[in-house]
């Protein structure tokens, strides 16, 4: 489990509307595994269960920067900054 924060960066997909989220938007939470292409990424945002579910991912582009990346969904691009371990609370870590 690794703690993000993931950072909405474009919006990607054919659905422009007003329904899209925000562009710049961050999430703080939890990745529980690593993005998968044809799967949605999933990130735990908080204790009560309350979680971020993007589109299927198309794309996993890493950067020479180890605790940087970008995942591209069906809708929308995201820049995932993986944080230090120290910012995992003490009943995720163990």
């Amino acid at each position: 489990m690794l703690a993000v924060l993931a950072t909405k960066i474009r919006n990607s997909g054919r659905s422009q509307g007003s329904t899209a989220a925000v562009v710049g938007k961050a999430y703080e939470g939890f990745l529980i595994s690593e993005p998968v292409v044809g799967r949605g990424m999933v990130i735990f945002r908080d204790p009560n269960g309350r979680r971020m579910v993007t589109t299927a991912v198309r794309r996993v582009l890493t950067t020479s920067e180890q605790r940087l990346l970008y995942v591209e969904t069906e809708n929308s691009v995201y820049r995932l900054a993986i944080l230090d371990q120290e910012a995992l609370p003490a009943s995720a870590t163990g």
